[in-house]
């Protein structure tokens, strides 16, 4: 297969700044990205190089202060979907409609929803999963390897504690090391 030029700069990227990537591209077309651990800015510059070598389109939650100009166009090109955290009824239906309603749209998450350190996730990718019936894809971030996992898709059963408990068990299975490690849960 032909790689675009998006995935070979991508690639070229990756073995510049010394990242690996193990695991698949997900087949589904429609699927949430969780992405553990995430404290740090740098998350995001390492996951849209690895957006860019896999090929596809990503979107990504931000809030909708910070989609002031000139940011958020910039934000915008990059796949951010502007939200309203103090009425997230409305994102849910947004997030819904865009699943449901699109060929491909694939939604990447950070479990823990800062990159503060938390005592537990927030549960707004489980329901979104739930509600649109899409897969959740675990990606794990180790910053003393450079490496990125991706895990196998799978789908919630719609019980929230055995589906965290299934997705915090792939978790701890990879090998994560976050950024800054004194705001990680891991």
């Amino acid at each position: 297969m032909t790689l675009s030029f998006k995935q070979r700069f991508g690639k070229f990227l990756a073995k510049l700044s010394g990242w690996k990537l193990i695991g698949n591209t997900p087949e589904k077309q429609n699927f949430i990205m969780a992405v553990l651990p995430h404290t740090s800015y740098w998350d995001f510059l390492v996951g849209k190089m690895f957006n860019l070598y896999l090929g596809f389109p990503i979107h990504f939650l931000i809030k909708k202060e910070a989609f002031f100009p000139p940011l958020g166009l910039i934000l915008k090109a990059a796949g951010g979907i502007p939200i309203d955290r103090k009425n997230p009824g409305t994102t849910m239906v947004q997030i819904i409609d865009r699943f449901q309603n699109s060929k491909q749209f694939v939604l990447v998450i950070a479990p823990e929803g800062t990159r503060k350190k938390v005592a537990k996730w927030k549960p707004g990718f489980w329901y979104f999963a739930t509600k649109a019936n899409v897969p959740i894809v675990p990606i794990g971030l180790n910053y003393k390897t450079k490496t990125c996992y991706i895990d196998k898709a799978i789908y919630m059963t719609g019980n929230q504690k055995d589906d965290f408990a299934k997705l915090k068990s792939i978790f701890s299975s990879l090998d994560l090391h976050a950024k800054h490690p004194e705001r990680s849960i891991y």
